[in-house]
């Protein structure tokens, strides 16, 4: 184990594997005697683990074409200590580098903004940059005043959120929901679809009713309509000469509104169950840099760390000490029934509907559809709603008015 480590210290590389059947292929490699450590497994088609640099050409083959295999980095200590000692201004500028990356941990790199709709990108960054906030500013600002400075500046904002993530700025806008100017009483209107849909069932008070049951509508179409045509009665006109008036159409309509959903369940759980072997690690956090020990001196191909007690500070700098326990684990593949993907995408489908869909929405049907495709089981729900729609659309009438 000794000469194994020792080994990763002097030269390793850090690889990234696609593809399915992971224990297949890490039994593979222990076949060819190839050493993998720091396996970490992110889903079924995907984990990162270190090896010797001489063992990547038959860590290739045993991949053949099943496997897409990436290098992410490589490193080892030896090499790189005997170079930098070898080299008295590569260490003067290692250290100026650090000073650097540390004295950049006090200012803001990016900002990143979601949620916006209305406003663009451009129009909320230029109001950050009004307010103090801006790519290369000091992390030290009140950050409770820019948000009552972009409430004072940007019309129609419900909820402002500024989060600051390391040498990121994350800013969410939520947009408050304007309400639909309606049109004046005394003026004539049609009332129109606001959404797709099929016509359920239609009621008008005022106007004439323009759209069947069963009828698709498109956003625009009219439901209600506020022409309302009449027989003349004017001498000398055909008894069937038709004219036309115009009202305030009102009313109310039910259309059906289908909404489909996909989502992509793994067939096979993977169960991290103890070994019961574990050893204690410990972690150093300067800025944003960290200096660990269980990535350098872990034992085992699986595990996970479970962090026991800190301590933070920030004089003269910031700074965290941590000690974790790190237990190993063994990765083992369960095949899930459809009773617990159904499940799971139930609840999905509830937070989805909770998310997109208007409050108080009736559900009509609700159906799921299962294909599998090698590991990756493709859900697909189909939902039927029963919504209100329509809103008022004045009519132009110009010339042809009465």
């Amino acid at each position: 184990m000794k000469s194994n480590q020792s080994s990763f210290m002097e030269h390793y590389l850090l690889i990234k594997v696609e593809g399915f059947k992971q224990q297949e292929f890490i039994s593979e490699c222990m076949k060819k005697n190839i050493l993998l450590r720091s396996i970490k497994i992110k889903n079924n088609i995907e984990m990162t683990l270190k090896i010797k640099s001489n063992d990547f050409a038959s860590f290739k083959t045993v991949g053949k074409n099943k496997y897409r295999i990436s290098i992410i980095s490589e490193g080892g200590y030896i090499p790189l200590l005997s170079v930098i000692l070898n080299n008295k201004a590569r260490v003067c500028g290692i250290l100026v580098f650090i000073l650097i990356i540390y004295f950049q941990t006090f200012f803001i790199s990016e900002i990143r903004i979601d949620g916006y709709e209305v406003f663009t990108e451009r129009e909320i960054r230029e109001c950050l940059k009004e307010g103090g906030m801006f790519e290369g500013c000091k992390k030290s600002m009140d950050l409770e005043k820019l948000k009552l400075y972009l409430y004072d500046k940007l019309d129609n904002v419900a909820f402002v959120s500024i989060n600051l993530k390391g040498c990121m700025a994350q800013v969410k806008i939520v947009e408050g929901t304007k309400n639909l100017e309606k049109v004046d009483k005394s003026a004539p209107c049609d009332i129109v679809a606001d959404k797709e849909g099929y016509i359920y069932k239609v009621t008008p008070i005022e106007g004439i009713r323009a759209a069947d049951t069963g009828t698709y509508v498109k956003k625009g179409d009219i439901i209600i309509a506020g022409t309302v045509p009449i027989k003349s009665t004017a001498y000398g006109q055909p008894e069937n000469a038709l004219t036309e008036r115009y009202v305030h159409a009102e009313g109310t309509a039910l259309a059906k509104i289908p909404y489909r959903f996909v989502y992509n369940q793994n067939a096979y759980e993977i169960i991290k169950k103890p070994t019961g072997k574990s050893f204690y690690a410990f972690n150093l956090k300067l800025g944003e840099k960290n200096i660990g020990t269980s990535d350098l001196f872990n034992p085992f191909e699986v595990s996970t760390a479970d962090e026991i007690k800190s301590f933070e500070g920030i004089r003269p700098f910031p700074f965290a000490i941590s000690i974790s326990k790190v237990n190993e684990i063994e990765l083992q593949s369960r095949k899930r029934s459809k009773e617990e993907m159904e499940k799971e995408v139930n609840k999905l489908v509830r937070q989805e509907i909770k998310e997109k869909l208007p409050e108080n929405v009736q559900i009509l049907n609700k159906s799921l559809y299962f294909g599998k495709e090698k590991n990756i089981i493709e859900v697909a729900v189909m939902i039927e709603s029963l919504q209100k729609i329509g809103i008022e659309q004045e009519i132009a009438i110009g010339e042809h008015a009465e």
